[in-house]
């Protein structure tokens, strides 16, 4: 995997220890420099550091480095639809469900996420939890917003007059930069519904100006990250005998 998300974590460390062993922890002035770490690392300027950090480094790759399950082809971004995005919100929606227990019964109807969020592409072949954690390096958390249908209707607006965005749980057509049509699950749009979207927190802040999620009728929150919903939903699939795969499927069409 990519050396640099680890050597972020590896830096992180090596300032705690330097500063849980302090006896007067003052900071005056800091001085930082990259320095990759590897088991081939041979008298570095510093060796009494590359010895102390190294065995967590090594630590971390074995963890990084398990396999969760196996893609039958590369899932990339794109617009107005990608197989990244189809594969990730299906997934979040998927495993949002699973773990999703309201009082009135009902399940989330959509998934809406954003491509900036996707950090990464899933590789063809062997997936890795290391691969997964460059995909979604944040900690964000799914939280399920039950909104109105002029809210609802506004978000696949938004979605269409911006060229799509990876979701799940509905189809919506347009012409040019106008929403034509949209179908939610297997149903029509209903203008005197509400509906149950499932995103991450950061997006139900107002983030990438997705504002109209401000002022849900309710906010449901399941203590569950984006990136563990992932993960749990490529483990499924594996224990079921499944390879992950993903097709476009037209969920989002312009005329």
């Amino acid at each position: 995997m990519k050396t640099s998300l680890l050597n972020y974590i590896y830096f992180f460390f090596v300032l705690c220890l330097f500063i849980g062993c302090s006896s007067a922890p003052k900071l005056v002035k800091t001085e930082t420099t990259m320095l990759e770490l590897s088991s081939k690392t041979v008298e570095p300027t510093d060796s009494n550091l590359i010895k102390t950090v190294l065995p967590y480094k090594l630590k971390m790759d074995s963890i990084m480095n398990e396999v969760l399950g196996n893609s039958d082809q590369a899932l990339l971004k794109g617009l107005p639809e990608g197989t990244l995005g189809d594969f990730v919100a299906d997934a979040v929606l998927k495993k949002t469900n699973d773990a999703y227990h309201p009082s009135d019964k009902k399940i989330a109807d959509i998934c809406l996420l954003n491509n900036g969020g996707l950090r990464s592409q899933l590789p063809k072949g062997k997936i890795t939890l290391g691969n997964v954690f460059e995909l979604m390096p944040f900690e964000n958390e799914v939280v399920v917003l039950t909104i109105s249908a002029e809210k609802t209707k506004q978000l696949f607006e938004s979605l269409v007059e911006n060229n799509g965005a990876p979701f799940s749980g509905a189809k919506v057509k347009g012409k040019g930069k106008k929403m034509t049509d949209l179908r939610i699950g297997d149903e029509a749009f209903d203008s005197i519904k509400t509906y149950k979207i499932v995103t991450s927190d950061y997006l139900a802040g107002g983030g990438d100006k997705y504002t109209f999620f401000a002022s849900p009728i309710k906010v449901d929150t399941i203590h569950y990250k984006l990136r563990d919903a992932i993960i749990d939903y490529i483990k499924e699939e594996t224990k079921k005998g499944n390879t992950i795969k993903a097709e476009l499927d037209g969920r989002i069409k312009y005329e």
